[in-house]
């Protein structure tokens, strides 16, 4: 399960609640033009924090049933509220998918014996392999190399999405276990994570420039770093664009540029505003240049 994954946006009707046509537009478009090898479902892109349980089983089905097998699938089932997160990756096991995540549990302080224990409570209940979801920007948990090797050991745990800018604990991982997943989680760091040895990168601009994620993926893996590092610059312009704009809403301006009805954020985000979609038109002028 190696490649490139795009995190899934959320999608919602005006109302709040899910896009099904949305969700399904996006899908393909994914699928059909960004070329990814998997999609990320119900993450910190999905917004998934923001959703009830329905909801976000909702989501999972549909995406379930519109790719119909064509790329692999993750389920992120994670939260602070452990029945929740096992009843949600029965439901992900139940409709195919190939693996389930989940974010560090955050709010609380908990110590790294509770954060393991959390792990092997969704590992031991899972018919599907575990990737453990290591984000300290978004949770405030941060954890030592000797707490995710540790994660890492408990049966059933296959793997790591790392969204962080240590590189010494990345390569530190990797040499510690060379057996196991790790996809990085940072877009605009894709080139050097994949030198350091990663399996592949789980992104969120990759709904609309998936397609350039991967070239920088296969030639990185092939040693050519000096045109995947032109690759690596034209994914960082679109990069500083959403990140200056705000990262959701401007990518699903994006999107709707190319007529797939992404709405907007769901509240308490803002909806998106004329300077997102200003700086949409902008990214879709760079994209169809760079193409």
């Amino acid at each position: 399960m190696n490649g490139i994954f795009s995190a899934l946006l959320g999608v919602f009707n005006a109302d709040g609640d899910i896009n099904e046509d949305g969700v399904r537009a996006l899908v393909r478009h994914n699928i059909d033009k960004c070329g990814i090898d998997g999609l990320y479902v119900n993450g910190s892109t999905g917004e998934t924090f923001l959703m009830t349980m329905e909801m976000r089983k909702k989501v999972l089905r549909t995406v379930a049933d519109e790719a119909k097998g064509q790329v692999s699938l993750i389920a992120h089932v994670g939260g602070i509220c452990l029945d929740d997160v096992n009843e949600l990756s029965k439901e992900a096991a139940d409709l195919g998918y190939d693996a389930i995540s989940a974010v560090t549990p955050f709010y609380y302080k908990f110590t790294p014996d509770e954060l393991r224990l959390y792990y092997t409570n969704i590992a031991e209940k899972s018919a599907l392999p575990l990737i453990a979801y290591y984000i300290p920007s978004l949770t405030g948990v941060t954890m030592s190399i000797d707490n995710l090797c540790s994660i890492l050991d408990t049966p059933n745990v296959s793997g790591l999405k790392f969204t962080s800018n240590d590189f010494f604990a990345l390569e530190r991982l990797r040499t510690a276990r060379p057996e196991k997943l790790i996809f990085s989680g940072f877009d605009e760091m894709l080139l050097p994570m994949t030198v350091l040895g990663t399996n592949g990168a789980i992104g969120s601009t990759y709904n609309i420039i998936g397609h350039w994620a991967k070239k920088i993926y296969e030639l990185a893996s092939a040693g050519k770093l000096d045109e995947a590092r032109v690759w690596q610059q034209h994914v960082n312009y679109v990069v500083s664009e959403v990140n200056n704009y705000g990262l959701y809403g401007t990518l699903k301006a994006v999107c709707t540029l190319y007529g797939i009805p992404a709405g907007n954020c769901k509240a308490p985000m803002a909806p998106i505003s004329f300077r997102q979609r200003e700086a949409a038109r902008r990214i879709k002028d760079y994209m169809e240049k760079v193409k």
